[in-house]
């Protein structure tokens, strides 16, 4: 760096020089410089000389020192951001030399800029560890969830299958000493009972395929009031829901939605069981819909006691529930989450403010957002 200056030093010279010499030389006339003889000449040139490289001086100046003096400061600021590494001359160099302090500035941030990549791959590599360290355990954490996901599942299974089956072998016992005893009207009645038992068994199981292995559902967009309308057809029939009133909320300028009909009318239908055993047969059932954004929300809420808080969090899991033994498999809230999410809906419970349980049911739109009214 110090050649360079000196040799754009030396060009600066040698070119006042040149140039004075040739302005004496136009304009200084021949009879003037003949009476002065070559001294004065000389002082005349070398005054010239001076002022020429003083000028050029200042210009070398504001071209070449300033911008190292600003390459200076932003190599401080480097530094200082790297770590605070202080910015010293080299050995046997005055410290106002500003290229020599640039050049050992710069040395040092990009001695802490390797430092740092060097704290950043250790940093990464630890990062990766405790990742991969993450991950087993997650993978170790699934695979007990889903062994527990096992025995809660076959313990449901035992527990609502072998009570059909252990009145079945009651009531083939019975029979088996009525027929006989030669009482065939008895023995029918315990037949009718054993058929009953089988057909709770068969309900079970078939919950629990479409539990485990739903088939892919025919969406196509459907009028919601075709399956909320089936579903009350079908549960009217039951006893629990014969004093039961229905309020219905459904806007008549609400758009279609993109379901399975059969499938959808399944859920209410669960949902208007559930509604009318936690009200004891008696109080209001309300189903009440609207347009969100590129959704259909739909809300059965009940009059019942709600679902406690510690429940809500299970009230999807299959073969859990809060009714006596007998009164239900605990599989009819699972399937419909299942049916929900092949449809490419969503299902979640709550409490009502006022009291009673609320499920909100979540459907895409399948046509054109409602025209304002």
């Amino acid at each position: 760096m110090r050649r360079v200056g000196l040799v754009l030093l030396l060009d600066l010279v040698a070119a006042a020089a040149a140039g004075a010499t040739l302005l004496l030389a136009l304009g200084v006339p021949s009879a003037a410089r003949g009476a002065l003889g070559p001294g004065p000449l000389l002082l005349l040139a070398g005054v010239a000389a001076a002022a020429t490289i003083a000028v050029g001086v200042v210009l070398l100046g504001r071209s070449v020192a300033r911008p190292v003096e600003r390459l200076l400061a932003s190599a401080q600021r480097l530094g200082h951001a790297g770590g605070g590494l202080p910015v010293l001359a080299p050995p046997g160099e005055p410290e106002d030399r500003s290229l020599a302090r640039a050049a050992v500035a710069f040395e040092r941030v990009a001695e802490a800029l390797s430092e740092e990549r060097a704290r950043l791959a250790a940093k990464i590599d630890e990062l990766e560890g405790a990742n991969h360290a993450l991950a087993e355990a997650r993978a170790s954490w699934l695979r007990s969830e889903q062994l527990a996901a096992v025995g809660r599942l076959a313990s449901g299974v035992a527990h609502e299958v072998g009570n059909p089956l252990g009145a079945i072998a009651g009531y083939a016992e019975l029979a088996r000493g009525r027929i006989r005893a030669g009482e065939a009207a008895q023995a029918d009645d315990l037949v009718a009972r054993i058929a009953v038992e089988a057909g709770r068994i068969d309900a079970i199981v078939r919950d629990l395929l479409e539990l485990a292995r739903p088939s892919a559902p025919a969406v196509a967009p459907i009028a919601l009031s075709g399956p909320v309308d089936a579903a009350l057809r079908l549960a009217r029939v039951q006893a629990r829901l014969r004093d039961v009133r229905a309020e219905l909320d459904l806007p008549a300028d609400l758009p279609p939605v993109l379901a399975d009909e059969a499938r959808l009318a399944q859920v209410f239908l669960n949902l208007f069981l559930n509604a009318g055993d936690a009200m004891g047969g008696r109080g209001t059932l309300r189903v009440t819909a609207r347009e969100v954004q590129d959704r259909v929300e739909i809300d059965v809420a009940d009059q019942g006691p709600g679902i406690g808080p510690e429940d809500l969090p299970r009230v999807f899991d299959p073969f859990f529930t809060t009714k006596p033994p007998g009164a239900g498999t605990g599989l009819g809230l699972s399937v419909s989450h299942r049916l929900m999410e092949a449809m490419g809906g969503a299902i979640s419970a709550a409490n009502a403010p006022g009291g009673g349980a609320v499920f909100r049911l979540r459907l895409r739109r399948g046509g054109p957002p409602a025209a304002p009214c």
